[in-house]
């Protein structure tokens, strides 16, 4: 058990969940998210038609499973929506890596003949959006410590 602070007292006002930055919210996360919901949406509702735009058409026997990765993708999704509303940091750093990277990693899987090279389009998506978070990272005012 520990002892109790007489002087601590709780915040009179709760924190403001987001930092402000020159345009209000993290727009970059904020879109990112919303992409990411409509991709997974897309996917988990009519995946032929997501897939027709990428050239990449599937056997019926795979739908169960794309429908599947859209309901992922979903999830993930909230995700930068709730990075977005709180103005974590730490979870927008980490998603400029992982943005950087797909570009990588789709272009290693179109150049091994796995992907089509339409798939370049969604890499190239992806690291713009990258350079957007990067930007308004460095646009965004860090929290001062108490």
């Amino acid at each position: 058990m520990t002892d109790s602070d007489p002087e601590w007292r709780a915040p009179v006002e709760a924190p403001t969940p987001v930092t402000p930055v020159p345009f209000g919210k993290p727009w970059s996360i904020w879109a990112w998210g919303v992409l990411l919901s409509s991709a997974g949406l897309t996917l988990a509702v009519t995946p032929n038609a997501a897939l027709q735009l990428l050239k990449s058409p599937v056997d019926a026997a795979s739908l169960p499973w794309i429908r599947f990765c859209g309901l992922v993708l979903l999830a993930y999704a909230m995700g930068y929506h709730v990075a977005g509303w709180t103005g974590q940091r730490t979870y927008m750093r980490a998603s400029v890596v992982l943005r950087v990277l797909s570009l990588v990693v789709i272009g290693a899987f179109v150049l091994a003949d796995w992907l089509p090279k339409a798939w370049l389009a969604v890499g190239l998506g992806d690291f713009a959006g990258a350079m957007w978070t990067t930007l308004e990272l460095r646009w965004r005012p860090k929290p001062k410590a108490a």
